[in-house]
């Protein structure tokens, strides 16, 4: 893949530090697909992990993202796939039709976690100044949005350490 088709999780995680001013159309196959459309899968399964030695963590992101799908399961992409239905108005009825993959794999990744992965070492000219509340996290916000009493902060399972 060039640098200049790159999107943000390959810069991130598959090491270019490639960037660009110009205003570019949405890349699909850089967008996490549960952001544009939800899933009906069978089965879902939620993992919570820390990162231990950045190096390794930033490589298994990585993998995650570089199309290799032999070598790791991939993050699904919001790139279209067709459900079962014939080809639809705007798809091109040479193309081989799409199905509903197999399995989605999405991934989240909390602030405290983007500094365990050294990133702003990585970029330094990543900046999350206008997502105040994604940096502060949901604790400090719990009152905000109503988290108060038994569904407050002191009841969660896992409360991240105070910082």
């Amino acid at each position: 893949m060039s640098q200049e088709h790159e999107g943000l999780l390959h810069r991130l995680f598959r090491g270019s530090r490639h960037e660009t001013s110009q205003p570019t159309a949405l890349k699909l196959d850089d967008i996490q697909g549960f952001i544009l459309r939800g899933y009906r899968m069978p089965m879902v399964r939620h993992f919570l992990l820390t990162v231990g030695v950045p190096g390794a963590a930033r490589e298994l992101l990585g993998r995650l993202v570089s199309g290799d799908e032999t070598d790791a399961p991939q993050i699904t992409t919001a790139q279209d796939w067709h459900v079962g239905f014939e080809p639809g108005p705007g798809d091109n009825p040479a193309d081989l039709p799409r199905r509903k993959p197999d399995y989605c794999l999405n991934l989240g990744i909390t602030w405290p976690g983007l500094i365990a992965l050294e990133i702003k070492d990585r970029v330094p000219a990543f900046s999350f100044k206008s997502f105040g509340a994604f940096v502060v996290g949901a604790a400090a916000r719990a009152e905000l949005v109503g988290d108060t009493g038994p569904s407050g902060p002191g009841n969660w399972i896992a409360r991240a350490p105070a910082q």
